[in-house]
Formats: structure tokens, sequence, C-alpha cells
């Protein structure tokens, strides 16, 4: 998970740097371009207001002869420029060099004329310089240029303001791209820590610590992460002590039939019993108890892993049930239980396997009178219910207490456990219905309360 995190944060660190190198070097440019334009505007203007002065001169004198002398100590100069280089003693040289601006005159065949600088002095400029500059006229004739520009050295103010700016946006890029990166320290740390607990948690699971689960205190996709991880944890928690409950079922039911016949041979093999026909029928009753048991449990197997073959034709319900029920008859007769069909004219067809079906009603029949008292009544109805049809079968036994409800379709789960093996059930007879139903696309149910009989049924599709 450490690797996860180093690459995260590289990447992050990778993407916040470069933006903003490339965001700090877009926004010197502008701002270096927008300066740059707004001196050349201010020393436009600045050479706009000098050249009256320059164009007195050239009336005066009849040309540029000593025009140099203007920048002497003048009021001819920007406003208060003249009286404050006059009290500081400067020439006026010094004091263009001084606020960093330099001042060129070009006459009329560009030529420079003036240079405050004095290394242009006698240089023919192209036209294109000459005209960036402000026009000195004398009527309708242009009789020079006057341009107003920085020095160019590092001390000018200009250069100065640009490389206060630069250095600016340095420290600022600095600041951001610190602070971009502790914050998405943290927020990675953040980020990784329910994955390393989930990462712990998958590896407590693989070495069998079914109990491990991680904490759901994020919100978002990791807490939904999280909560799916420990439901998964808790399935397979469930999953493990349902197989141990399972092999613990199939012992304990296996114990008491072997347990009987080890018994009886050994007393046959020992003489104690007498090697008659009574005796071998209830060995025989044993093994067929066992047989049915094995049966039992390797159907529940095959349907609770979606691989029992059915065999599925039309069905005509009405005359299954009816058939069910005529074979239950006997062992309801014998038990003093009275059998009632309350069937419709007419029932739509289901597609099924009608082996399974007919298990799945002789299952439920047979709980039903297990249950039911001598002198009681089972009830089994049918009806259709459009795209569906609903079997049920009711009984006036014992009924079924609130909390055994949930577990009466579970494998070896008996709502009265001093029933045990006593009335011949396997406790897989309901467990059974319920994955067969579920397998032709049904459902089951049942609604009971102590005292008041129980009431099961389920729907099948219909054709």
């Amino acid at each position: 998970m450490r690797g996860l995190w180093l690459k995260l944060s590289l990447a992050f660190a990778g993407v916040v740097i470069l933006s903003l190198l490339i965001t700090s070097l877009l926004i010197g440019l502008a701002t270096a371009g927008q300066f740059q334009i707004y001196v050349a505007q201010g020393n436009r203007r600045w050479a706009e207001a000098l050249a009256p002065a320059f164009a007195n001169y050239y009336l005066e004198h009849g040309g540029w002869e000593r025009v140099e002398s203007l920048l002497d100590p003048s009021d001819l100069m920007m406003p208060g420029m003249g009286a404050m280089h006059r009290r500081m003693g400067m020439s006026g040289i010094a004091m263009w060099r001084m606020m960093g601006h330099r001042l060129l005159l070009i006459d009329e065949t560009g030529r420079v004329r003036l240079d405050s600088e004095g290394d242009l002095l006698g240089a023919l400029l192209p036209e294109a310089v000459r005209n960036a500059g402000a026009p000195i006229r004398i009527g309708d004739q242009t009789v020079g240029w006057l341009l107003v520009g920085d020095i160019g050295s590092p001390s000018d103010p200009s250069a100065q303001f640009l490389g206060q700016v630069g250095r600016a946006i340095g420290w600022s890029t600095f600041v951001g791209i610190a602070l971009a990166l502790g914050a998405g320290t943290l927020v990675f740390s953040r980020l990784v820590r329910p994955l390393r607990a989930l990462q712990q948690a998958s590896r407590r699971i693989a070495m069998g610590d079914l109990n491990a689960r991680v904490p759901a205190r994020e919100a978002g996709e990791l807490g939904e992460v999280a909560q799916a991880f420990n439901r998964m944890a808790e399935a397979l928690a469930q999953a493990a002590q349902q197989r141990r409950q399972m092999l613990a079922d199939i012992a304990h039911e296996l114990r008491t039939p072997l347990g009987i016949l080890q018994g009886h041979l050994e007393a046959l093999m020992d003489g104690v019993l007498p090697l008659e026909l009574e005796q071998i029928a209830q060995i025989h009753d044993e093994v067929r108890y066992l047989a049915r048991l094995v049966e039992d449990l390797r159907l529940l197997t095959l349907a609770e892993a979606g691989q029992l073959r059915l065999n599925r034709e039309p069905v005509d319900l009405k005359r299954l049930i009816e058939e069910a029920v005529d074979g239950i008859a006997l062992q309801a007769a014998e038990k003093g239980i009275h059998l009632e069909v309350q069937l419709p004219e007419a029932l739509p067809p289901v597609l099924a396997d009608p082996i399974r079906l007919r298990q799945v009603l002789m299952n439920l029949l047979t709980n039903a009178v297990r249950y039911t008292p001598p002198g009681g009544r089972v009830t089994v109805e049918a009806r259709d219910l459009g795209r569906a049809v609903q079997v049920s079968v009711r009984d006036t036994g014992v009924g079924i207490a609130r909390e055994d409800l949930p577990h009466v379709f579970d494998r070896f789960y008996r709502a009265e456990k001093s029933r045990a093996r006593s009335d011949g059930g396997s406790g897989l007879g309901l467990a059974i219905v319920k994955h067969l139903v579920e397998a032709h696309g049904g459902r089951v149910g049942v609604e009971s309360a102590p005292g008041q009989g129980a009431h099961f049924f389920f729907t099948l599709p219909s054709r």
C-alpha cells in the first residue's frame, strides 16, 4: 500500500508542479507584456507633452543646432522635473538617467540629433522606429520625431518593477507547490488509510480469520467498499458457521441410526437377541432412514448449487395435488386427521418437473400431518393469481413461534428440539421444498402463530 501512496503522491506532485510552473510562466509573460504596453503608452504621452517645446526651439533657432541645451535645467521637462533637478544640482542628462528614461530626437532625415545617452548621435534610424515617436510639427510640416523610452539596464525602474513581479510570482509558485504537496499528502494518506485497512482485513480473512472487519467511517465510494467488504465477510462467516452446523447436524443424524444398527448387530452376533424377522425389520428401517437421509442431502446439495436437473413439462396441477393427497391419506387416517381439498374447477398448467413438484407437495403434506394432533384438519388449496398459481397447505397443529418462522426452511431446523427423530423426519423436508420451488422460478412462504396451526404456501409461474 506504500507503493500506491508513493505513486499517487509522485503523480500529484508532477501535475501540481507542472501546472503551477506553466501558470506562473503565462502570468509572468502576460504581466510583462501588459506592463510594456503601459510603459510605452506613458512614454508616448510624455513625448507628446515635450514635442511643443522642441517645436518652439526649432522655430527660434531655425534648426536643431545645439538642441541638447534643452536638457539643461529648465521648466520645459515634465511638470516639476526642472525645478527638481535645479535644486539637486543635476544636469538634464543625469536626471534622465536617474529616472531610467532615454530621450531621442530624430530629425526629418531620420538621423538622431539628440540622445540623452549619447551613443546613437548621428545614427540613421529606420522609418518604423521614428514613426513610433511623437511627431514634431510646425504647421503642416514634420520637422522631427521625439522618442521617450527606457534605458534598458537592470537598474531602470521598469526592469526593477518586472524583477519584483517575477520574484513575487516565483515565491507564490513555490508556496503554492508546498501547500499543494502538503494538502495532497494529507488527502492521499486519508485515502490510503481505509485501503490499507481493507488490505489487512483481506489478509486476515485469507488466513482464516472470518471475524475481520473494516471500519466503515468514510463517506462516498470508500465507505461503500468498506460496507460491501464487511457484508462479504459476514456472509463468509455465516457460510462457514452453516457448514460447521451442517456437519454437526449430519453427524448427529447419522449417530443415532448407526448406533441402533451397531447395537442390534452386536446383540445378534453375541446371541443376546434372536435372529428373527422382527429384529431384521428394525435394522431394515434404520437402513432405509439412512438411505433417505443421504438422498435428501444429495438432492439439497444439488439444488443449492443450482445443478439439479429438472425435466420440465406442462403439468396439470389439480391432478398432481389430488394424487399427493391420496398418497398421504392413509397416514392421515391412522392419526385421525381429516384431509380437505379446496380446488377451483380449472387451474392453468405450470411448466415444471412433475416428480420434483410431487415431492414438494408430499413434503408439505407430510409435515402438516406430522405436526397436527389427532382429530385435526389439513386443508389443501390452490388458486389462480393470473400470472402464477399459488398452492397452500394449512393445518390445525401446534403452530410455530414467531422467532422460529425465519428458520423453518433451514436444513435440520426443528422448532421443537425434543422431536428429533421420534417423528421419522430428517429435518431436511422444508429446506428441500424451498430450493425445489425456487429452482422452478417460484417462491415459498409460511404464516403461523403458536396454537393456531401453520399455513405453508408456494407460487409457481403459470404458462
